[in-house]
Order: C-alpha cells, then structure tokens, then sequence
C-alpha cells in the first residue's frame, strides 16, 4: 500500500476526498482487505483523538455482517428498473429541456410590470434633516497648498527609489515618478 492510498484514506475518513477519488476508494476497498483494516484503523484514530471511543470495541463487528449478509439473496438490480425503450430517452430529455425554456420566459421577462408595483423599502422623507449648519473656513488651507503639494510629490519620489531598490514589484514599471498637481484633482 502506497503513502498516497493511506493519504487518501486519511481524508476519506477526514470527509475532504473529492466525489470522483472518494467512488474509486470506495470500489478498490470492497476488494481490498488491507485497504478496509487500514481505514479501521484511522477511524478508531480519529475516535480517540475526538474522544468519542465506545465502552467495548469489537473490531470484526464488519466481518460479522459482511458475513451475515452473504449467504441472503441480492436482489437483481437489472430487474429493479426496467430499461426505457431507445427512442423514450431522447425524448424524455427534450421534454425537460422545453420544460426549463419554458419556465425561464415566464418567470423571467425583463419588461413585465411586477404585482403591486413593486414592494416600497423605506419611506424617502421619513429620515430627519438637521437644520443648523455652519460654513466652515477654509482659507487657512489655502496657504499650506503648495507645502502641501511639495509633501506628496517627495513622498512619491521616495517610495519609488524605494521600490526600485528593493526589488519590490511595481504596478506599471513604465512609469517611474507620478507627481500630485492641484488642478487634476
């Protein structure tokens, strides 16, 4: 037995196998002792680490049944479903096809007014307004615009030499040093 059957029986028994991997175990086990003793093991593992462990373990508890079952008559799945004629099949799919198509233009026509005319959310004027507002001076920020600009634009140049010198990755490398203009905003 390979690390990689045990790898995926770990996660069979984990519940993070895939659908497809999962099918292929599951067949390979019903034929493979080995693979069932071990993945009796790591559930009797996971029991003790979740501390869900039973009073009595019987480990040939699966044998038991298996064997139980063996000697009842199975039942003929083949006569359990009876086949459809050929031409039934085709037929059965297109009828569920026309069903979908149908269903999608009834329910979904862009230009159909809904019942009631839509559902209201909220009331538009129920929210209330302050009344007493202040205007704000701004004219001390006036001065400090250029100092400001002056700022940015060396905090640009620095974080770009920066970047260039450790190896960082650039968003558009063409461009080496953007600027902050006061009239572009």
């Amino acid at each position: 037995m390979t690390d990689q059957v045990k790898e995926q029986i770990s996660a069979l028994v984990d519940d993070a196998l895939p659908p497809q991997e999962r099918s292929l175990l599951l067949a390979r086990m019903v034929s493979d002792p080995a693979l069932r003793e071990t993945w009796s093991r790591y559930t009797l593992i996971q029991d003790a680490l979740r501390n869900h462990l039973p009073e009595q373990v019987e480990p040939d508890l699966s044998d038991r049944v298996m064997a139980a079952l063996e000697p009842e008559s199975a039942h003929d799945r083949g006569a359990a479903r009876p086949r459809l004629a050929g031409w039934t099949r085709p037929l059965a799919g297109l009828a569920v096809a026309a069903s979908v198509a149908v269903l999608a233009v009834v329910m979904f026509q862009p230009d159909a007014p809904t019942p009631g005319g839509g559902v209201q959310v909220a009331d538009a004027g129920s929210a209330p307004v302050a009344e007493d507002y202040r205007r704000v001076d701004t004219s001390q920020w006036q001065g400090q615009q250029a100092m400001v600009s002056e700022r940015l634009n060396q905090y640009l140049v620095n974080h770009n030499e920066f970047a260039a010198r450790n190896g960082m990755p650039v968003v558009a490398p063409h461009v080496r040093i953007v600027g902050y203009d006061r009239e572009q905003h």
